[in-house]
């Protein structure tokens, strides 16, 4: 008989196991375990690409040019500056190491994508004023631009984080340059189509005016810039226009520059100064330190 009644019961170790898988068949099954997954954040409205960017780091973009379409140069040290009312939004993006800067407008924005059309320089110079450019932007956040092939311009792109800084106000008195009162002029390496150019004094006034000398050592060059910053903004982008005076062996264009400045922090605050203008023929900016 006891033989009987044990050959119908399960050992105790089985029945532990048993009940161990469906405690633990209990707990895991039916909720995923970590709950419910993140949703998707929707973008339901046009976002706005006004703003300062900069570089998130290697790759950041590329240029290429017709003369060597198989080189891809990269862009790696993006400054950009993006202000204005759709449908003519303007935008100035550039790298310094490169010499390449891109200007054009932004004429729509649809949810995230947006498009416009840019003018491509290199070196200083007009490489092509009809490129079509079309990307995504995300409201302070990051913006990613493609420039597509148009005559002497095998394509290109940018990439860029957007900088708080932008919420600063563009008062005049943050490119005031005044020595007796502590604030020291702009100084540093020009890019233009003229090579090996610096300026030593990047100076704002008062009265919304600034001026700066380009010069070259040998053979010798000098061009004396004069210009209007509109400042006022409660964004930290300054409005420029310009003219060059000629005064020794300068050889680019003279009249009917405009473009973007920006102050923004450096070794200090509100130290380093982004300037860039052009005119349909030639470039000109520079990253400038006090």
């Amino acid at each position: 008989m006891r033989t009987s009644i044990q050959n119908r019961l399960p050992s105790l170790p089985i029945i532990f196991i048993s009940l161990f898988i469906t405690v633990i068949g209990f707990g895991c099954g039916g909720g995923g375990g970590g709950g419910a997954p993140a949703a998707p954040v929707v973008i339901s409205t046009d976002q706005d690409a006004q703003g300062l960017y900069t570089t998130n780091g290697d790759g950041s973009g590329t240029f290429k040019s017709t003369g060597n379409p198989d080189v891809v140069e990269p862009l790696t040290d993006i400054k950009g500056m993006v202000y204005g009312d759709l449908p003519n939004q303007k935008f100035i993006f550039f790298d310094v190491t490169a010499n390449v800067l891109y200007q054009g407008e932004i004429t729509a924005i649809t949810l995230t994508d947006f498009v416009g059309t840019a003018t491509v320089y290199h070196d200083g110079v007009m490489v092509d004023n009809a490129v079509t450019v079309s990307g995504t932007v995300t409201s302070r956040s990051n913006i990613s631009m493609t420039l597509a092939a148009s005559g002497n311009f095998a394509g290109g792109t940018i990439e860029g984080l957007f900088l708080s800084e932008y919420d600063k106000a563009a008062s005049i008195a943050r490119i005031l340059s005044d020595t007796t009162l502590g604030n020291p002029e702009f100084q540093g390496a020009i890019l233009m189509a003229v090579t090996e150019t610096t300026t030593p004094n990047f100076e704002g006034a008062s009265n919304n005016t600034y001026s700066l000398t380009t010069v070259k050592s040998s053979p010798f060059v000098q061009c004396n810039h004069n210009g209007t910053a509109t400042s006022g903004n409660s964004v930290n982008i300054y409005s420029l226009s310009e003219t060059v005076t000629a005064t020794t062996n300068c050889t680019i264009s003279l009249t009917g520059y405009t473009g973007f400045a920006s102050v923004v922090n450096g070794a200090g605050t509100d130290t380093r100064l982004w300037y860039a203008v052009e005119n349909g023929t030639n470039s000109i900016f520079a990253v400038l330190n006090n």
